[in-house]
C-alpha cells in the first residue's frame, strides 16, 4: 500500500486511536475488536452521510485480512 495516500494515512490514524482508547480503558486491544469498534462507527457514518467512509473501509479491510 501506497503510505503516501490520505485514505491509508487516515486508516492507520483511525485504527491508532481506537487502539490507544481501548489501552486507555484497560480492554484487550486485538485486530478483531478493532475492526468490530471501526465497524460501529462506519454504521454512524453511514447513517450520517449515507455511504461508508473510505478509511473506515480500508481500516476494517486491512485488519479483518489478517
Amino acid at each position: 500500500m501506497d503510505s503516501s495516500n490520505p485514505v491509508f494515512e487516515e486508516a492507520c490514524r483511525l485504527i491508532g486511536e481506537c487502539c490507544v482508547m481501548l489501552a486507555r480503558n484497560g480492554e484487550e486491544v486485538s485486530r478483531r475488536r478493532i475492526a468490530l469498534r471501526l465497524e460501529r462507527v462506519q454504521e454512524s457514518a453511514i447513517t450520517i452521510t449515507g455511504k461508508p467512509n473510505d478509511a473506515l473501509s480500508l481500516a476494517i479491510e486491512v485488519l479483518k485480512a489478517f
